[in-house]
């Protein structure tokens, strides 16, 4: 075998499958939460953005508690793991612009408003494409590179 996981479909046992969601979502969710809250109050005391760092730390410490999970790595275990990655990602992205809709207008019903986060993410994507914000590239760059690093930590 040349790669240091399997690919076969067959290799996968559905107990590590399971372990390896429930971890992946759960873990990636909370430490999303906390380093987004965390990210928001150290932003107004701080006027500083810690967000990429605490995003490398969580995403390395979510790859090893994944990778204790299954005994051997298997592709499909590392793209979903990836995929919470990239969700925690986001939430710690969103999250403090979102808390600050909440407290502004004074609605924390909005926090479960689908039609807020459509609307931020659609602005992201679109300011991202359509005109060139240095920030946020360099945004997207920090979480690409925090991202590959929990990864990493799978296999």
């Amino acid at each position: 075998m040349n790669n240091r996981y399997d690919t076969g479909l067959r290799y996968i046992k559905a107990k590590d499958l399971v372990f390896v969601i429930l971890y992946g979502a759960v873990l990636s969710i909370l430490f999303g939460i906390m380093v987004g809250f965390l990210d928001y109050f150290m932003q107004r005391f701080i006027s500083i953005s810690f967000a990429g760092i605490l995003f490398f730390l969580s995403s390395m410490q979510i790859g090893k508690l994944v990778r204790k999970q299954y005994e051997f790595p298997h592709l499909v275990y590392i793209i979903i793991t990836g995929v919470f990655l990239v969700v925690q990602a986001l939430i710690i992205y969103f999250l403090p612009i979102i808390f600050r809709v909440v407290l502004e207008f004074n609605a924390p019903e909005a926090v479960f408003n689908v039609e807020l986060y459509i609307y931020i993410i659609k602005n992201f994507f679109t300011s991202l494409f359509t005109q060139f914000n240095f920030n946020l590239w360099l945004t997207v760059l920090v979480f690409s590179i925090g991202t590959y690093l929990g990864i990493k930590q799978t296999y």
